[in-house]
């Protein structure tokens, strides 16, 4: 008999234990609200890690409440320009800091060293505008096509003013066979305040957005201003149909940047 309240007993302490979340000859609780009360002030603060280029590196943290905004800054590297915050350990999207952060988040610092563009940079693609009818994807770059290269103290900047038309493509490139091409991706932006001025239109096969044609949605007036880091440029080796003689086709910058104004 007393082996049967024994065991009894221990049941009923177990199942206390299970319930209550208090153990036998302890007072200590936790109840449901303090779980979820915890739950949520882990949830209401996020980490935001800022990262050297190499991806490892630690060059700052910063605790953001939720739905709140992180704000930049800008790191010094010796002998390297800071030239922003990026998403991607590849470098391949900026940070928008008007993004609100919802969960901890890693950036990537973009640093380069200047180096001298030696290259002639062209707008090569098609339409039903004078330039780009006149290119014929790049058949034909001449003076019309060819930017000009701003005398910028230690910074690479190429512009090129002209009209295009709606349902026109182009990328830029350095020669004929679309050398060094930047496309859609290397675009800042293909909005301007909720209007659509540029879409992606793709391009032969699985087209990277670097290399996808810029279409034009808005007829009218262009600046286009290409800025480029000729130091930072990265080749696809590993591409089946890369030759030492074709590596400029192969060419792409994580750090090339497109921006544009509409004059009219």
């Amino acid at each position: 008999m007393k082996r049967k309240i024994a065991l009894y007993l221990l049941l009923t302490c177990v199942t206390v234990n299970a319930v209550t979340m208090t153990g036998c000859g302890s007072s200590k609780e936790m109840s449901t609200t303090e779980i979820t009360a915890s739950t949520q002030v882990d949830n209401n603060e996020h980490t935001v890690t800022f990262y050297d280029s190499d991806g490892s590196t630690v060059l700052k943290t910063e605790t953001v409440g939720h739905k709140e905004n992180v704000e930049s800054y800008v790191p010094k590297k010796d002998g390297y320009t800071f030239v922003g915050w990026f998403a991607t350990p590849k470098l391949t999207r900026e940070f928008d800091f008007d993004r609100a952060i919802t969960e901890d988040t890693p950036l990537y610092a973009g640093f380069v060293s200047y180096t001298e563009d030696t290259r002639e940079f062209y707008i090569v693609g098609s339409g039903t505008s004078d330039v780009l009818s006149e290119s014929d994807w790049g058949k034909v770059i001449g003076e019309s096509q060819k930017f000009t290269k701003e005398d910028v103290e230690n910074e690479n900047v190429y512009t090129i003013t002209l009209e295009l038309n709606e349902g026109d493509q182009f990328q830029f490139a350095t020669d004929s066979s679309w050398s060094n091409q930047r496309g859609y991706g290397y675009l800042e932006s293909g909005m301007f305040d909720g209007t659509t001025y540029f879409k992606n239109a793709g391009g032969l096969g699985d087209t990277p957005a670097e290399k996808s044609n810029i279409e034009v949605a808005v007829a009218g007036t262009y600046t286009f201003v290409l800025t480029t880091y000729p130091g930072e440029d990265v080749y696809d080796e590993e591409d089946p149909y890369y030759t030492e003689e074709t590596r400029e086709n192969f060419n792409s910058n994580p750090y090339d940047k497109i921006t544009w104004n509409f004059v009219e």
